[in-house]
Order: C-alpha cells, then sequence, then structure tokens
C-alpha cells in the first residue's frame, strides 16, 4: 500500500511538472509564477507610469503664453512634489527650440515619436511630457464670479520609446477674475492628465 502511494505521488509530481515546463516554453507563464503576457496574476494590466531615474523634460504647446506657463509651472510642481527630478532650465529651454525646430510635440500626438526620442537622447532625459493646453474664454456665472475650461491632452515619452498617457483631460474652475479662473482650470485639467502616468 506503501509503494502505491509513493508511485501515485510521483506520476503526479512528474504530470504538474510536465504542464509547466509546457506552459513556459508556449509563453503562458513566467517564471515567477504569473503570466507572461503583460497581465498579472489577477488578469488585469499592469499599469505603466513614468519612471523615477533620470531627468524629465517639459513641453507645453498653448495658443498664447499665459496658458502654456500656467500649464508647466503646474507639471513641473507636480512632478517635484511626487518625486521626480526635473531637466535643469537652461537645459529645458535649449530642449524647446531643439523640439519646436524638429516639431517634435506635434508629431507625437500624431503617433510619431522618433523626433521626441531624438530629443530626448541629445539632451540626456528619462523622459520628456508634451502637453497640449487649449482653454475657453470665462464667462460670468449666477454668481457673479466666472467660469473657465480647459482641456489637457499630455503624452509622456520615455527614453526607451514607452509613451504613457495621451487622453483628454478636462478642467473647470471659477474665479473672481479671469486669469483667476484660467488658472484654476488649467491646474486642475493638468492635475487629471498627470494621474494618467504617476
Amino acid at each position: 500500500m506503501l509503494r502505491r502511494f509513493v508511485c501515485i505521488i510521483i506520476i503526479l509530481s512528474v504530470f504538474t511538472g510536465t504542464s509547466e515546463s509546457a506552459m513556459l516554453r508556449r509563453g503562458k507563464l513566467s517564471p515567477g509564477g504569473g503570466s507572461s503576457n503583460g497581465y498579472d496574476s489577477q488578469g488585469a494590466m499592469p499599469r505603466r507610469i513614468l519612471p523615477k531615474h533620470g531627468d524629465i523634460g517639459v513641453i507645453v504647446e498653448a495658443p498664447d503664453y499665459m496658458h502654456q506657463s500656467a500649464a508647466e509651472a503646474m507639471i513641473i510642481r507636480e512632478l517635484v512634489n511626487h518625486g521626480y527630478r526635473v531637466v535643469d532650465e537652461q537645459k529645458m529651454k535649449r530642449m524647446k527650440m531643439a523640439a519646436a525646430k524638429a516639431q517634435a510635440a506635434r508629431y507625437a500626438f500624431e503617433g510619431n515619436i522618433a523626433a521626441l526620442l531624438k530629443v530626448n537622447g541629445h539632451y540626456s532625459a528619462a523622459a520628456t511630457i508634451v502637453a497640449r493646453v487649449r482653454a475657453s474664454y470665462p464667462v460670468r456665472n449666477p454668481m457673479g464670479s466666472l467660469t473657465a475650461t480647459a482641456t489637457v491632452t499630455l503624452l509622456a515619452v520615455t527614453s526607451r520609446a514607452t509613451k504613457l498617457g495621451g487622453d483628454v483631460a478636462q478642467g473647470k474652475s471659477i474665479g473672481y477674475t479671469a486669469e483667476e479662473a484660467m488658472q484654476n482650470a488649467i491646474n486642475n485639467a493638468v492635475e487629471q492628465a498627470l494621474s494618467q502616468i504617476f
């Protein structure tokens, strides 16, 4: 009886090992026991976030300087608050000029990241965030203050050619002046857009 029991255990062990080996060969199982098809053990796709090694560049497209500077300041502030390092000011200026000359941001939003990767490599950036800001002029609301709406499309491209984000985020806010309402709306939209990559 003991010999029969031992034989059963050996047969089951061989069968289990063969099944796992076959799954490893077919790419269905990773050596750590999880799936190797990009999904975790619960069947959910792992969330890709902006890497924290190296410096991050920031390039903002906007119809006017006020919108551009407001969005850029908010992005940089949020990056720093989340523990990221930002490319220094002088290098950032050169990155912006190079990106503008190559129309890197426009091409990136169209799906071609080659130009932005070249800028990343030239200035040794771990990633570059490009953002497109659009805002409506504030209107007077029934409470007597002003309401502004802003949209931000934000995309991050890492030095390893990984794209993060890309969805449109909308922010809406009020203020007692047009500038205040616009600033708050842009900040809200940027915060939502950044939540895609943090």
